[in-house]
């Protein structure tokens, strides 16, 4: 691919065992956004929209797509976040399985991602650039400093991982949306939602962020806390 690309994923479905109807996802919003971006071209970069399908590792999942004709400048990696309020652009990602239930016949409870990895990766996205644009937007946005420890934390963190253990130039980083309505009205939930539309208007905003912002903007952390 000669044009400079981005590339936003999206997870599957996932929660069929977890005992908290909210939680069950038989398909993820998350994808419904990646899809909805791929093709488009934003800040003359091409946008590739891919659902991840993986069951041992996101490794499984994401290696191919790195190697689709030459790495991309980024790597957006979307999930849902049940019971968050706003899109939040996630800051921090820890090395560390911990799921709430099963998945897949898997439950890890406190096993390393990558045992020789470091403990932790910072994103490497402007995230505060990327709140800040997303705000502007008309979405309402956060950071986040806790990708937790199931799937999404494990997408993030191995997308991290690959970079730097192939010294490719992607930076990479992760974003969190919040349940559909549709999702919240389906099982009777009292959580908080946003339509697809306004998330991926989020996710729109936050990828001419990245493109413009090679380094972050500087404003206190503590204003953009949730």
């Amino acid at each position: 691919m000669t044009q400079p690309w981005i590339l936003v994923t999206g997870n599957g479905a996932f929660g069929t065992s977890a005992s908290r109807t909210e939680l069950r996802y038989a398909a993820n919003p998350s994808s419904a956004v990646a899809h909805a971006l791929d093709g488009e071209v934003i800040a003359d970069h091409h946008v590739v929209g891919r659902s991840l399908d993986w069951r041992e590792h996101p490794e499984e999942a994401l290696i191919p797509l790195l190697r689709n004709g030459g790495p991309p400048a980024a790597v957006v990696s979307c999930g849902v976040f049940s019971g968050r309020s706003t899109v939040t652009v996630e800051r921090t990602a820890v090395n560390v399985q911990d799921f709430q239930f099963d998945e897949d016949g898997r439950r890890p409870c406190g096993e390393p991602l990558y045992p020789d990895g470091p403990a932790a990766y910072l994103s490497t996205l402007p995230i505060k650039a990327m709140t800040a644009a997303m705000r502007a937007a008309g979405v309402p946005a956060l950071i986040s400093n806790s990708a937790s420890t199931h799937g999404c934390n494990a997408v993030m963190y191995t997308a991290l991982h690959l970079a730097g253990l192939h010294d490719l130039p992607s930076r990479c980083g992760f974003v969190h949306l919040p349940d559909t309505p549709e999702h919240v009205a389906r099982i009777g939930h009292n959580g908080p939602s946003m339509d697809l539309s306004l998330q991926t208007t989020a996710l729109r905003a936050g990828l001419a962020a990245i493109v413009s912002h090679p380094t972050d903007i500087r404003v206190p952390a503590n204003e953009w806390e949730w």
